[in-house]
């Protein structure tokens, strides 16, 4: 009678191995299966993950049954979950869960086999593509290589997008190029089943989605596309705080799978792993106009005299999107008397208006060109902004909403836009300049996928505000290329031993006393330890060092020992907000 290893499907480190059952005679169970289980006197679910032929050495609990006729992983895959389980410091099972889909998924048909050996073609490519991606995208998969293609999209309406321009019938006859399979967690659950069901027995299938799909199976995958993978939503918000990008390259890594890197603005992460780069001549993006706000008096309103002429003139030729930093007030300020932005002595980031600097602690001081002590924010929220520019346009102008003449938004805003006559950013500095190291290549990526919404021509324009044109960040956009402002920023952060030179953990926790927690002291020698800084009803440390591996083992077990306390953990890898 043969037998397998259950992970119990438990939010616990200490299942993480799980426990042998025997398989009843007539059942036939795999690697990846989900069976029901008795474990401590309750019944629950749990994933198989070895099977074993030979009979037990000892008396052993049969399994209760199977859960679905579909394995969510295989040997292959299950290497690359546990490799996730322990780069996000999460429970094996948690990770596990990632693979399924919502509702119980059945059918006849069998599984395709897996691919076997290296896969024809480069292995890591990063593609510097205009948004939308949806043409880049099509060549790519009328290109890939023999099997499935896995394309994983920031958000529902670009995957819809990539879609619907995979569909496009592009020989004149009538039908579509490809026929995707599309996931995102808008659709029902049954449609999202039925999507991981084709994914997971069908062949050559061509798999589009949101960051939910990255860990689902996909046996015979031949090729891997990520688009935008340095997007805040490519990263689930919740522990564990599992990237796509991390965990595609790894499978793409673990089956010399080839795999491409698209956006407008390539990550530092991928470049530093020194991948094949396929990038147009010239120009990346469209012309883009700097708006000196030192060209204006120091008092001047949110919106330059010149920014305000030029929305008012685009307004009666197309729609028109103002981009703001934030809902409530920037991060920028600058002085009431001179115009300088406000910058801590220490790091050199943005300074709001409170009296220590977010980014490192250091006191805030006095303007250190003129000496004043009275700053005006250089971005407003949305409401402000429209109310300012209905004074002149009327109800031609509105919050993110469709139909609307003048659209006032955020950076989430800006997805699905394109055709502008006319797109403003009101505070690049804020964006530049923002308390964390991320700042710089955050803020071109951005103001980048701005102008890319106007497109190129005579009567479209992009304009940017700013009290700083010289800024990296400023020189870069008007150059419109990246490579410099990257290989600088690759070596400011080589010098800092940030990532992508070093590797960060932000743990934060709850219901806890901080003083009675020694992180640094049972962390030891296996990482530097930063902290603890109180934040409302949380404590937070921040853990760094060029290799973590020690440093996760041994935070696994004092998670696991604070949440048995009650405490509430959250643990975030690689973190974006510092």
């Amino acid at each position: 009678m043969a037998t397998c290893q259950v992970v119990p499907n438990v939010a616990s480190y200490s299942v993480d191995d799980g426990f042998r059952y025997r398989i009843p005679d007539g059942v036939h169970v795999e690697v990846g299966h989900r069976v029901r289980i008795r474990l401590g006197g309750r019944r629950v679910r749990g994933f198989v993950t070895e099977v074993f032929d030979h009979a037990p050495d000892r008396d052993l609990v049969d399994i209760d049954g199977i859960v679905g006729t579909v394995p969510s992983f295989d040997t292959d895959g299950l290497r690359v979950l546990r490799w996730c389980a322990a780069h996000y410091v999460a429970p094996l099972a948690v990770v596990l869960n990632r693979t399924v889909p919502p509702n119980v998924p059945r059918t006849r048909r069998p599984s395709a086999p897996p691919r076997t050996g290296p896969s024809p073609g480069p292995g890591l490519r990063s593609i510097v593509s205009s948004a939308p991606h949806g043409s880049t995208v099509a060549e790519l998969v009328a290109r890939r290589p023999d099997g499935s293609a896995m394309i994983v999209a920031p958000s529902l309406v670009e995957a819809e997008e990539i879609a619907a321009e995979l569909r496009r019938d592009r020989d004149g006859e009538g039908t579509p190029a490809v026929e995707p399979l599309l996931a995102h967690s808008g659709l029902a659950a049954k449609d999202t089943t039925a999507a991981w069901v084709a994914a997971a027995t069908g062949t050559d299938v061509v798999l589009v989605g949101t960051r939910e799909i990255a860990l689902w199976p996909v046996p015979d995958l031949g090729s891997i596309i990520v688009v935008e993978d340095a997007r805040r939503v490519m990263r689930s918000p919740s522990t564990p705080t599992i990237g796509v990008r991390e965990v595609m390259m790894r499978r793409a890594g673990d089956r010399r799978i080839p795999m491409s890197m698209v956006a407008p603005v390539p990550s530092l992460e991928v470049l530093r792993t020194r991948p094949t780069i396929v990038a147009p001549p010239g120009r990346q993006w469209p012309l883009v106009e700097v708006a000196d706000r030192n060209e204006e008096p120091p008092g001047a309103s949110v919106l330059l005299d010149r920014s305000r002429q030029a929305i008012a003139g685009a307004a009666r030729r197309g729609p028109v999107f103002v981009l703001v930093p934030r809902r409530g007030y920037a991060a920028a300020f600058r002085c009431s008397r001179c115009g300088t932005v406000r910058r801590c002595d220490a790091c050199g980031s943005a300074v709001s208006g409170s009296v220590v600097c977010l980014r490192c602690g250091a006191a805030a001081r006095s303007c250190r060109t003129c000496g004043a002590d009275s700053w005006r924010p250089l971005g407003a929220g949305i409401g402000v902004v429209v109310d300012d520019l209905r004074r002149t346009l009327g109800d031609r102008v509105s919050g993110p909403s469709p139909g609307a003449t003048v659209t006032v938004g955020t950076e989430r805003d800006l997805v699905g836009r394109a055709g502008l006559s006319l797109a403003v950013a009101i505070d690049a500095d804020g964006l530049a300049l923002a308390p964390n190291y991320l700042a710089g290549e955050h803020a071109l990526r951005t103001l980048v996928r701005l102008a890319h919404t106007v497109g190129r021509g005579p009567a479209r324009r992009a304009l940017v505000q700013t009290s700083d044109p010289d800024q990296p960040v400023l020189r870069a956009l008007v150059s419109g290329r990246s490579d410099d402002f990257l290989a600088e920023e690759l070596g400011r952060r080589r010098a800092a031993a940030f990532p992508p030179f070093s590797e960060l953990i932000a743990v934060e926790v709850a219901d806890v006393d901080p003083d009675a927690i020694d992180l640094a002291g049972e962390l030891g020698a296996a990482a530097m330890v930063r902290g603890p800084a109180v934040e409302r009803d949380r404590v937070r440390w921040l853990i760094s060092g060029a290799d973590l591996t020690e440093a996760r083992t041994r935070l696994r077990s004092i998670v696991g020992v604070w949440r048995d306390r009650g405490a509430r953990v959250r643990v975030d890898v690689d973190p974006i907000d510092l």
